[in-house]
């Protein structure tokens, strides 16, 4: 076995192997049940196999993390990290991605999932990752470091059939969706790089990651598992592509990317598209007995879709946030220096020449412009305790929320209205502030 930590009571943390798969299968579909119903969660099993098949471009079986009980001989917790780069407008991004992280019930409360955690975080930097990012539950990811600081798109839906648009008498439909072959993948790569430019934040794929995606991962039990359809017209020209589920799952089948060639327009493509998606759907076998009756949405709050089709679409729930990580806030800035000196130039403080002070009360950053240039962002601390001191510094966040500015999640005056002891030294560092990190909107489709 290999040990990376001795804990009390015969736990021991350790990679997980391949033979390790169905107990860690066993694990997972366990820990995540159902605590209403007991329902066992069967489709997250089926992502670990995926995951543990050694076909996923990033992704090994040993980049899972297990707890075993030596005394038992059986695995009660797990976590893995799943590398991938992200792009911040332009910008790449080596992120670090926990997931699967699940303890059985008579082992939770013992700090097992802590321990894991700094291991993980521990690879994270050997692989020259800035930042770590994962959804989950409220609150719970705070006491690792990380905090709420990017947004996680609000799903929308259509009923079916009462919001699908039906074809007039005598109208046939000018386009079509038909299962992506080998030699779309780089016109999915096209039109994917043209639906992450709508977006600050976006994560990097390229034709290896569509490939598994569309051929090589297929459990069929894999609640990830999607296919990359691509749309065309009646004559086979290939006009967009659409990334939606494989399967129907308490009457909704959900969609994740949906993409259009500038030549063509959404006003006459998006109609077939629905009346596709769902023929396809109903098409589906359905596990939960629940047929369909909605086509969920995870696209861009900026998606085309959206806007020219409100009548298409209504609300689901409300959005919820990544939760971000950067142990390292001045060399993060200094990575992304070339948004903020363009952002710098293109503004009234092009030019500027100024040490701008962050005051994040236990530790802070000094960030030293230079002709309108990142010169240096380097760890400061202020020497005063009080706003408006003489070392105070020039604007303050508390704990973590700076990350919340740093990645578009909010502006600087959400923050303040939330925050009283987020502060500012004048209009002037307020108005720096809302240059250098303007509100942006992102949609993050992680790879899994």
């Amino acid at each position: 076995m290999d040990i990376l930590k001795t804990l009390p009571n015969g736990l021991v943390i350790r990679r997980a192997a391949i033979a390790d798969t169905d107990a860690l299968v066993d694990l997972q579909i366990h820990a995540f049940a159902n605590p209403d119903t007991g329902e066992l969660d069967h489709y997250l099993g089926g992502w670990t196999r995926d995951l543990m098949s050694c076909k996923h471009p990033t992704f090994r079986p040993e980049d899972f993390l297990v707890v075993q009980d030596t005394k038992m001989g059986a695995l009660v917790s797990c976590t893995c990290l799943i590398s991938q780069v992200w792009t911040m407008d332009g910008i790449s991004i080596r992120v670090g991605r926990p997931e699967i992280v699940g303890t059985l019930a008579d082992y939770r409360r013992r700090g097992l999932i802590r321990e894991q955690f700094k291991i993980l975080h521990e690879w994270s930097h050997a692989r020259g990752e800035m930042a770590q990012a994962i959804t989950g539950i409220p609150h719970y990811y705070r006491q690792f470091g990380y905090e709420f600081a990017l947004e996680l798109v609000a799903p929308r839906q259509t009923f079916v059939p009462q919001q699908i648009p039906e074809l007039k008498e005598g109208e046939q439909e000018k386009f079509r969706l038909r299962r992506a072959e080998q030699n779309d993948l780089s016109f999915i790569a096209e039109l994917y790089k043209q639906s992450c430019a709508r977006s600050y934040v976006s994560c990097t794929r390229d034709e290896t990651m569509f490939e598994y995606e569309n051929f090589l991962e297929n459990n069929s039990l894999n609640g990830n598992a999607s296919w990359w359809d691509v749309i065309e017209t009646q004559d086979g020209m290939r006009a967009g592509i659409v990334m939606h589920r494989r399967y129907v799952y308490q009457g909704r089948h959900s969609s994740h990317c949906f993409e259009i060639l500038p030549q063509f327009a959404w006003t006459e493509v998006t109609p077939c598209v629905l009346r596709a998606l769902t023929q396809q759907a109903n098409a589906m076998e359905i596990e939960d007995k629940q047929p369909l009756a909605k086509l969920g949405w995870f696209l861009q709050s900026n998606h085309p879709f959206y806007e020219m089709f409100p009548e298409r679409i209504a609300t689901w729930f409300g959005g919820y946030a990544w939760y971000i990580r950067v142990p390292d806030i001045p060399a993060f800035l200094q990575h992304i220096a070339p948004i903020l000196e363009k952002r710098l130039a293109t503004s009234n403080f092009r030019g500027l020449t100024e040490a701008l002070r962050l005051n994040f009360y236990r530790d802070g950053v000094e960030m030293i412009l230079e002709n309108g240039k990142m010169k240096a962002a380097q760890a400061w601390r202020a020497t005063a305790n009080d706003f408006g001191q003489s070392g105070f510094g020039n604007a303050a966040f508390p704990e973590l929320t700076f990350l919340k500015i740093l990645f578009g999640y909010c502006s600087r005056a959400e923050l303040q209205a939330m925050f009283p002891d987020c502060l500012t030294d004048g209009e002037k560092t307020s108005a720096l502030l809302d240059v250098l990190f303007p509100k942006q909107i992102s949609h993050i489709m992680p790879i899994h």
